[in-house]
């Protein structure tokens, strides 16, 4: 019994560990990522994006995230650096709070050539330094020996209009916190692909999302069977 109990627990923690980034067959689900052509949880950095063509519920996952590292993504006109709004995740165990997870997320602004911090969402909230009305606002965060996840909600309508478009390229990268402050992520940012903030039906195409309903789906057969 104890090596079918073993078993089982295993099994679930292999779903458990995917359940991050997937539905991505959804038809206004947008999921990018590096290497170019991943899925989920199989990139180094992931992100997703589902649209209402006002607001987002985005995703962002990054591997090899130790303490004091961010993970970010910026919504860009183009793939350079320049012009662009940074949402970022953190890791940093010694000085925030896990209970208060508004520590763990924030904005930034891409300037020609730097960057501007505007903060966490704590002190956002505090400050009011949401200048261009994002409202960026954090779900769920998950920090798992080097795995860093953090799932937020986001107004993409000032996005919209400051590019006048709704396609946009997403650049990612990582860096080292310090201070407070997001380093610069030197070699680590890679442009990750494009998603549409219309909040318009994408065309379908194969996803590993179907790999992991059919795990579950052997997961929940051989549980039965070994209770029986």
């Amino acid at each position: 019994m104890f090596l079918k109990l073993a078993l089982l627990s295993s099994l679930l923690a292999l779903v458990a560990s995917r359940t991050h980034i997937t539905d991505c067959l959804t038809e206004n689900k947008y999921c990018v990522g590096f290497p170019r052509g991943c899925t989920g949880t199989d990139c180094h950095f992931a992100f997703s994006s589902l649209s209402n063509g006002t607001h987002a519920e985005i995703e962002i996952f990054g591997t090899d995230t130790l303490d004091k590292t961010w993970v970010a993504v910026a919504y860009s006109a183009d793939k350079v650096m320049k012009d662009d709004f940074v949402v970022f995740c953190i890791r940093d165990d010694k000085n925030t709070n896990i209970d208060n997870i508004d520590e763990m997320a924030g904005l930034a602004f891409n300037n020609d050539h730097s960057n501007e911090l505007y903060g966490t969402i704590n002190n956002l909230k505090k400050n009011k330094k949401d200048k261009h009305g994002l409202n960026l606002s954090i779900t769920e965060y998950d920090k798992e020996d080097s795995i860093l996840y953090c799932k937020m909600n986001i107004h993409v309508t000032p996005i919209i209009e400051h590019f006048n478009m709704t396609q946009v390229e997403i650049l990612m990268s990582k860096g080292v916190w310090i201070k407070d402050n997001l380093s610069y992520h030197g070699k680590t940012r890679n442009n990750a692909g494009i998603v549409d903030l219309s909040g318009a039906h994408k065309k379908k195409k194969n996803s590993a999302s179907g790999s992991l309903a059919l795990l579950s789906s052997a997961v929940t057969f051989i549980a039965a069977k070994m209770f029986l």
